[in-house]
């Protein structure tokens, strides 16, 4: 029975390593001195104006990874 389980636990260990690196790659935001969702000035290290944007954005781009589309 051990080796079922053992055997399974590496299954999802790789998967999940396979997962993290996928996100890795991705490539990051970058902090323009713009909210990138509403394009509001802002200091320039930060990327979004306010969590309501940040939320949104996420959404957004959620949505269009649904549809199939790139960010």
């Amino acid at each position: 029975m051990s080796d079922h389980v053992d055997n399974t636990d590496k299954i999802i260990f790789a998967e999940v390593a396979r997962g993290l690196a996928a996100v890795r790659r991705r490539p990051g935001l970058v902090a323009d001195g713009c909210c990138h969702y509403c394009d509001e000035a802002l200091a320039p290290e930060l990327l979004f104006c306010d969590a309501d944007c940040r939320d949104d954005y996420d959404k957004e781009q959620a949505a269009k990874a649904r549809a199939g589309r790139a960010g």
